[in-house]
Formats: structure tokens, sequence, C-alpha cells
């Protein structure tokens, strides 16, 4: 049996090129009445830190799937 052909596979290395990402919109969920931070709403099955998502007709939250309709 003989060699097989083909080409060598060529592994660049170096700097990986740069992916533009869309930030986190957390900090749309926040605003500063007076002294008070005012959270918006959060979802009752998952606790805090997980917020609603607000949408034309329900507010669903993406984690547990839990809705209200508006």
């Amino acid at each position: 049996m003989g060699k097989k052909g083909g080409k060598k596979k060529v592994v660049k290395r170096g700097k990986k090129e740069h992916k533009a990402h869309v930030p986190s919109k957390k900090y749309n969920k926040y605003t500063i009445e007076g002294s008070k931070v005012v959270r918006a709403k959060t979802c009752p099955k998952c606790g805090p830190g997980v917020f609603l998502g607000v949408h034309k007709d329900r507010i669903l939250c993406g984690t547990c799937n839990y809705m209200e309709k508006k």
C-alpha cells in the first residue's frame, strides 16, 4: 500500500479575529428615582435577579416560561 495523497491542514496561529457582540441590556431594568433604585418586575418563581421580558400582549420569563397576560 502506498501513501495517501492530499493536502496537509494548515494551522493558523496568532490572534483571533474580534467578533462584535450585543451587550447585556440588564442596565435598562433599573431606574433611579431620587435616592431609591427602582427595579423592573422580576419572576415570582425564579426569584430576584431574573427579570420578566415585556412584550406587546404579555410579560414573560425566559428561564421558566412564566407568563402574565396584559
